[in-house]
């Protein structure tokens, strides 16, 4: 257990982020294990809830950049776009000119990739604190898990 610990750097996270951000995971769990394992009903209401919370998740984690930017007194317009992009994009992914989800579950993994690689590059230009880059590496993984975990579901018609 310690190992795993010390590969993800989790003890350089403080408490409340840590249990805070593992606890917003709960529901990617949750929606994917009713994808794969609910009724059809349950599985179509958990289908929709996962998008639904992706997009809620990926605005979130956008806006840290916004944050992080008012509290550096930041006036480059970069890095107030960058946090505005994953909501934008979630928005159009559940306007409904995607109709395939499949495709839709490929774009949030995409997506919450992109963000990730944003995270690591802004964690080394001292833009975010040290300890948040190990947060969400595990955060991401999890997230990827879950939705790839879907995106196979779909593709082998669990739904």
């Amino acid at each position: 257990m310690f190992k795993y610990i010390s590969f993800l750097n989790l003890y350089k996270i403080p408490i409340a982020p840590l249990i805070l951000g593992l606890g917003g995971t709960l529901p990617f769990i949750i929606l994917s294990l009713a994808i794969w394992l609910g009724s059809y009903e349950l599985k179509l209401m958990a289908l929709f809830n996962l998008i639904n919370y992706s997009i809620i998740i990926l605005s979130f984690v956008g806006a840290v950049h916004w944050g992080a930017a008012m509290l550096r007194k930041d006036i480059f317009f970069k890095y107030y776009l960058i946090s505005i992009i994953p909501a934008l994009l979630g928005w159009f992914l559940i306007m409904g000119f995607l109709a395939n989800y499949l495709i839709i579950f490929i774009i949030l993994m995409i997506l919450f990739l992109v963000i990730f690689f944003i995270d690591v590059k802004a964690v080394r230009n001292n833009l975010l604190p040290e300890w948040y880059l190990p947060l969400r590496k595990i955060i991401t993984i999890i997230v990827f898990l879950c939705l790839g975990s879907v995106c196979l579901a779909l593709n082998i018609k669990v739904l």
